[in-house]
């Protein structure tokens, strides 16, 4: 692989040689971390992105032998943990959409003016 030099024939301090390098440096600092990760882009930019905060979840049609409401759950997680889960049973589909989607912006409005603090 070809040697990147991008300071009039000198190598730049700390920039990896090629993209091998970037790589192994890349697996080496990203060890035992699970949302926020470092990757190089062309020209050996260097990242640090990630999912901080997840919502995620789980609805289930009413059924005859389970009951006659959409039900499950949505959960908030930071990284891999999981702080919040908030259960839902609604008698319609619409009503589920209604209630989810308010709970969700409830949350994003929340973790917006928590933000703004720092």
């Amino acid at each position: 692989m070809p040697e990147f030099v991008f300071n009039g024939g000198e190598p730049l301090k700390d920039c990896p040689v090629d993209w091998d390098a970037a790589k192994e440096w890349e697996m080496h600092a990203n060890h035992g971390k699970d949302d926020l990760l470092w990757s190089f882009d062309c020209g050996f930019k260097l990242d640090f992105d990630g999912s901080l905060v997840r919502i995620s979840s789980r609805f289930y049609p009413p059924k005859s032998h389970q009951g006659d409401k959409w039900d499950g759950t949505l959960t908030v997680s930071v990284g891999e943990t999981d702080f919040k889960e908030i259960k839902f049973e609604c008698d319609t589909l619409e009503e589920l959409k209604v209630d989810v989607e308010k709970v969700s912006e409830n949350i994003k409005a929340k973790l917006i003016t928590l933000l703004q603090e720092l």
